[in-house]
C-alpha cells in the first residue's frame, strides 16, 4: 500500500475510536469478551487489514508468537489493555518464547513500569521487537528484555523523567521539564560565579589591593551576580525533581534487575546513564549507542528489516498521521489468535 493510499484509508476512517480488529473481519464486538475471538485492538480500524498482514509475516519470520503494542501514548488504558489478554500471555509464558513489538514515544512512566512489570509476571523471558520507535517509557518496558532488536534506524531513547513544577507560578511551572534541566541550571550558575569570582580576584590583585580585601570583593560581586538568578529557583522545586530522578532509577533497577535470578532481562544494562546523563530527552540511542549502555541487543535479519520497512508506512509519525494504536497478538489467517 502506498502513503497516498495509507492517508486515504485513516481519513475514511473514524477519528478517534479505537476497535477491534475482529469488526473488520465481520465478527460480533460482542463476541470479543470471548477468549476464541478475541482479537488487538486497533485505531484507525481501516488499516487492521493491512497491518495485520505485514504482522503475520513478521510472526512467521521470527517463528515465535507476537504481541503487538503500538501507541502514540502509553497510559492507564493501555496497560488495562495489556492485562486483558493475561490468560494467552500466562499461556504463551510457559514456552518463554514471545516476542514484543513495540512502537511508542513512551508515556506515563508510572503505567509503562506496571507494563513490563506485568510481562515479567507472565513470561520470564521475551525479547523486544523495535521497528521504529521506543523512546522514553517504551525503553524502560524494554529494559525487561532478554533481547532488543533493532534495525540501524531503530531508536530508544533517554529515560529521565518527564515532569512539571511541583507549585504554580515558580520555576518551570508551565511546561513539562527533565529534572536534568535544573540540575545543569544550578551547575552553569556554579560555574558563572566561579569565572567571575576568579576573573575580579586576580583583577584586583593585579592592581595591587590586598588579598583579603580582594578575595571579599570579587565574593560580593559574584553573589550579585548569580543571586537574581538563583532567586528565582525554588529549593522544593528541586527537592522534587530530584525525587523524580530516583523513582525513574528505581523503576529501571527492578525492571532490569529483578530479584528472581531465572528472569532473563537486561541486567547488565548502565540505566543510570539513561536516567542522568544524557544532555537531551530527545536524544537518539541507536544501535551502536545500546551496546555501549550494556544492552542485549541484535541487528534484525535482513527478512525482518524488511517488514519492518513495510510496517512503517503505516505507523504515525510527526510528519504524517497512521496507526496510532494497535494492542494484543497477532491472529492468525484464519482471524483467531492462537498463543
Amino acid at each position: 500500500m502506498e502513503l497516498s493510499e495509507v492517508n486515504a484509508t485513516i481519513e475514511g476512517s473514524q477519528k478517534g475510536k479505537s476497535q477491534r480488529v475482529s469488526e473488520s473481519n465481520g465478527h460480533s464486538s460482542s463476541a470479543t469478551n470471548n477468549e476464541e475471538t478475541r482479537q488487538p485492538l486497533c485505531d484507525p480500524l481501516g488499516l487492521s487489514a493491512a497491518v495485520t498482514d505485514v504482522l503475520r509475516r513478521i510472526k512467521q519470520a521470527r517463528g515465535r508468537p507476537l504481541f503487538v503494542l503500538i501507541s502514540d501514548e502509553i497510559d492507564y488504558a493501555t496497560c488495562e489493555e495489556i492485562y486483558r489478554w493475561k490468560r494467552e500471555l500466562s499461556d504463551i509464558g510457559k514456552a518463554d518464547n514471545l516476542d514484543l513489538l513495540i512502537h511508542s514515544p513512551g508515556g506515563v512512566l508510572t503505567e509503562c513500569y506496571h507494563i513490563a512489570r506485568l510481562l515479567s509476571h507472565y513470561c520470564k523471558q521475551w525479547e523486544a521487537l523495535v521497528p521504529s520507535v521506543a523512546m522514553s517509557g517504551a525503553t524502560l518496558i524494554c529494559l525487561g528484555s532478554s533481547r532488543i532488536v533493532l534495525t540501524p534506524f531503530s531508536r530508544l531513547g533517554p529515560l529521565d523523567p518527564q515532569v512539571i513544577s511541583k507549585r504554580p507560578g515558580k520555576f518551570f511551572a508551565l511546561e513539562r521539564q527533565s529534572p536534568l534541566e535544573a540540575f545543569q541550571a544550578l551547575r552553569y550558575l556554579r560555574e558563572i560565579s566561579l569565572t567571575e569570582l576568579n576573573a575580579t580576584l586576580l583583577f584586583l590583585l593585579d592592581h595591587g589591593i590586598a588579598p583579603q580585601t580582594a578575595l571579599e570583593t570579587a565574593r560580593e560581586l559574584a553573589g550579585q551576580l548569580v543571586q537574581p538568578m538563583l532567586g528565582k529557583i525554588d529549593p522544593y522545586d528541586l527537592g522534587a525533581f530530584r525525587l523524580d530522578s530516583q523513582l525513574s532509577l528505581g523503576y529501571c533497577e527492578r525492571i532490569a534487575n529483578p530479584a528472581s535470578l531465572p528472569y532473563q532481562t537486561q541486567r547488565e544494562a548502565n540505566y543510570s546513564v539513561l536516567v542522568e546523563k544524557y544532555p537531551a530527552h530527545e536524544f537518539i540511542i541507536d544501535l551502536h549507542e545500546a551496546h555501549t549502555l550494556g544492552l542485549n541487543v541484535c541487528e534484525a535479519t535482513e527478512q525482518v528489516s524488511d517488514l519492518f520497512d513495510e510496517l512503517r508506512v503505516y505507523l504515525s509519525s510527526p510528519s504524517k498521521p497512521g496507526l496510532t494504536t494497535y494492542i494484543g497478538l497477532v491472529p492468525d489467517e484464519t482471524g483467531e489468535v492462537t498463543p
